[in-house]
């Protein structure tokens, strides 16, 4: 299926690791200039040689602070020669903590990097956008903004408030922008895997361990499809929301979570 991105210039932030990087592949195999943005530039170059990305650039910035934002932005304004035609806002970052265990410094560092980075950056690109040609916003959340747990209570807070800001931004900047968002559930990436990672704490949890303790959290959150789900099935998803081929949608937010969240809303 052609979704009709070819010549479409993107902005993609997170672009170095997990969801973010099958994003940057999806659009670059559609046919877009991709302009990705990480922290961890040197795995985000790496990836982008070992995959001959010839259509991506990329940039070193922290999305956890405003100047990190803001100069990412103009940069990538400057590199595209213009607004971009897709903004992805992906970054973000959690860890498995009680309400009691989350002291203001935690709350302030998961608002800035999840929520504040999407504000600030969709601040600068999305009016130049609008005084455009238009285009299309996708904001990565989570399945734990509309159905949250008791622990990584400031994660699931953030991501809720992504996707209000979201549906805000669908009516503001309507017809000319669609503003949509996407909410992953558990999905194989580092975040699970990584040193400190989930893994280890529901692997703590369920007194199992690997691909153990995984099966027992499936069985636990009920997951109709019965597994994790992959970061490319996300990517495929939000280059689609992205797309002309989903041109009368706008304001959503759409599960891909293997059917953890099975509420109405």
């Amino acid at each position: 299926m052609d979704l009709g991105l070819a010549g479409k210039n993107a902005y993609v932030t997170g672009a170095a690791t997990g969801i973010g990087r099958d994003i940057v592949r999806r659009l670059a195999a559609e046919g877009c200039r991709v302009f990705a943005v990480d922290h961890d530039i040197e795995a985000l170059d790496a990836y982008v040689a070992d995959e001959s990305l010839t259509t991506v650039a990329t940039h070193r910035a922290d999305l956890s602070t405003l100047d990190g934002c803001q100069s990412a932005a103009n940069a990538g304004v400057a590199r595209l020669g213009g607004a971009p035609d897709i903004l992805i806002n992906n970054v973000g970052s959690g860890r498995l903590l009680g309400f009691e265990e989350i002291d203001d410094e935690q709350w302030h560092r998961t608002l800035e990097l999840n929520f504040f980075a999407m504000v600030r950056t969709t601040r600068v690109l999305l009016p130049l956008m609008a005084a455009g040609e238009g285009g299309a916003v996708v904001n990565v959340a989570s399945d734990l903004a509309r159905q949250p747990e008791p622990v990584i209570v400031d994660y699931a807070a953030s991501k809720a408030a992504m996707l209000s800001v979201s549906k805000s931004l669908a009516l503001a900047y309507g017809p000319g922008i669609r503003v949509n968002a996407v909410c992953p559930g558990p999905i194989w990436t580092p975040f699970w895997w990584k040193p400190g990672g989930f893994l280890e704490t529901i692997e703590e949890a369920y007194d199992k361990k690997g691909e153990e303790a995984v099966a027992a959290l499936v069985e636990d959150r009920g997951i109709p499809l019965g597994r994790f789900g992959l970061p490319d099935e996300v990517a495929q998803a939000v280059v689609f929301l992205a797309s002309p081929a989903a041109s009368f949608i706008t304001g959503v937010a759409l599960g891909v979570d293997g059917g953890t969240v099975r509420a109405l809303t």
